[in-house]
């Protein structure tokens, strides 16, 4: 198997204190870089990676197991990146049968029997059926490739599945048909907890508001996405934000003390008394959205009240910041 050195993506995102802190396998990020190289995804890889790069390479040891092993570890990390919403297209055509002499250089030279016939078997598969198949499929084959190479190494999928050589092609077309039944099994499980969600949100503004179900549900409709997670934020930490309104009344000293606690951080006097006056006017501000009566200063395009307000509740950490545009 061919080493590489390591590309400048990667000596940007993993230092050399690193490498001796962590003693991470130089033999693993030489072949991660070599595949990313060949496939020519490196650049996309590192900038979506995270810190996961490091830590994927802190759990591979390569004292015991082979080269074709570690080239299995390295390509299912790639494949799941690969299937994943950062890779951010398709996979090609061209990349795929790379990625299949990827996965095979490691046993074509172990002569087991029937490999050669399965290896010419998937190449035939992608050469004829690729083009035909959905995105779904086309970037979740990286994923059954590095399966059925597994298996031809080791007898196991990656997940520990035993699969015997003669039924690895009903295994292969297997997986290829579990893709769209997983996809669906996940979205109706998505749908579910959106509808969870949207239940919880809704019984919430009843809540603060004293509107009828209906009502709300006409408005949210009406309102841009950036407000409606602002005011679902601000449904989720309501008990913290009743918490918080009782102390400002009772005792504002515990009111700073519990906020404080909460963000692990101190405040400024002037950050605590915005804090207190967003806090009080919680309801006010959620029926303004609702009611569609932030409206904007011709002049800087922001309502002030509004933007004093979500201030103080990002102070709080009750609403996210406004993230700011790169330049």
């Amino acid at each position: 198997m061919k080493d590489s050195p390591l590309t400048p993506v990667e000596k940007r995102s993993i230092r050399k204190e690193e490498i001796v802190k962590y003693n991470i396998s130089i033999e693993a990020m030489d072949d991660l870089n070599y595949c990313l190289d060949a496939l020519k995804i490196g650049k996309k890889f590192a900038e979506s990676q995270d810190g996961k790069t490091l830590s994927f390479l802190r759990n591979i040891t390569t004292k015991n197991i082979t080269a074709s092993d570690v080239r299995i570890l390295v390509l299912g990390f790639i494949a799941d990146f690969i299937a994943s919403t950062k890779f951010g297209h398709i996979v090609l055509q061209s990349q795929l049968f790379d990625f299949l002499t990827l996965a095979t250089e490691g046993i074509r030279e172990q002569g087991q029997n029937g490999t050669r016939d399965v290896v010419f078997k998937i190449y035939r598969d992608i050469m004829e059926n690729y083009q035909n198949s959905d995105d779904l499929l086309r970037n979740n084959y990286p994923k059954i490739v590095v399966d059925v190479v597994s298996v031809l190494n080791t007898g196991l999928d990656t997940s520990g599945k035993r699969v015997a050589l003669y039924g690895i092609s009903d295994y292969y077309l297997a997986r290829k048909s579990q893709v769209h039944v997983l996809s669906e099994l996940e979205r109706i499980d998505k749908a579910q907890h959106q509808l969870t969600g949207e239940h919880v949100l809704i019984q919430t503004l009843i809540q603060i508001t004293g509107r009828g179900q209906e009502e709300l549900e006409l408005l949210l409709t009406k309102l841009t996405e950036s407000d409606i997670r602002k005011i679902s934020n601000l449904c989720t930490n309501y008990t913290r934000i009743e918490r918080y309104c009782r102390l400002i009344l009772t005792s504002p000293k515990d009111f700073r003390s519990e906020v404080e606690k909460e963000l692990g951080r101190k405040l400024t006097d002037n950050q605590v008394q915005i804090a207190a006056i967003s806090i009080r006017k919680v309801a006010k501000y959620i029926e303004n959205i609702l009611d569609g009566k932030f409206i904007p200063h011709d002049s800087h395009g922001i309502n002030h009240i509004k933007h004093n307000l979500e201030y103080g509740y990002q102070v709080m950490g009750l609403i996210e910041r406004k993230r700011k545009r790169s330049s």
